[in-house]
C-alpha cells in the first residue's frame, strides 16, 4: 500500500474501479488492478495493491439476510481490510481505519442505516478482538 498527499481540498472519492478475480479460496477474491481511494480525513491517496486478497465483507451469516457481503460497499470493505491488515505500518490505527470504511460507504451512496449497522459491527468486532482504540 501506499498513501500519498493529495490535494488538501480533494474530495473523498475513489478514482479506479474495483476489479478483481475469483480465487479457489471460498469466498475470496484478488485485486486485478489497483483500487486508489482518496481520503478527505486523511488528506491522501490510499493505493490497495493489484494482487491484494479480499472477502469484500466478513459478514456474520445470521446478518447477511440484512447486509449482503457483495453490495454496494464492497470498495469501501477492500480499503477497510487492506487498512486493517497494513494500517499500522503508515501510522493508521483501527479506529481511523473503521472511520474511513464509514467515510468510503458514504461516498458509495450506501443506505445511512446500512453504513451504521455495518460500522458498528466492525467496531464491535474490534472491541471482541481486544484492539479497541
Amino acid at each position: 500500500m501506499s498513501i500519498k498527499s493529495g490535494k488538501a481540498d480533494m474530495k473523498s472519492q475513489f478514482k479506479t474501479a474495483l476489479i478483481v478475480r475469483v480465487l479457489d479460496k471460498p469466498n475470496m477474491f484478488a485485486l486485478q488492478q489497483e483500487l486508489i481511494y482518496h481520503s478527505e480525513r486523511l488528506g491522501k491517496d490510499i493505493t490497495v495493491p493489484m494482487g491484494y486478497e479480499t472477502d469484500f465483507a466478513s459478514i456474520p451469516w445470521i446478518l447477511q439476510s440484512i447486509v449482503q457481503v457483495n453490495g454496494k460497499h464492497r470498495r469501501a470493505a477492500v480499503v477497510h481490510d487492506y487498512l486493517c491488515t497494513n494500517g499500522k505500518d503508515f501510522g493508521i490505527t483501527q479506529r481511523e481505519a473503521d472511520l474511513i470504511f464509514q467515510e468510503a460507504m458514504e461516498v458509495l451512496d450506501v443506505r445511512l442505516t446500512q453504513r451504521k449497522a455495518m460500522f458498528g459491527m466492525v467496531r464491535i468486532y474490534q472491541s471482541i478482538a481486544g484492539i479497541f482504540k
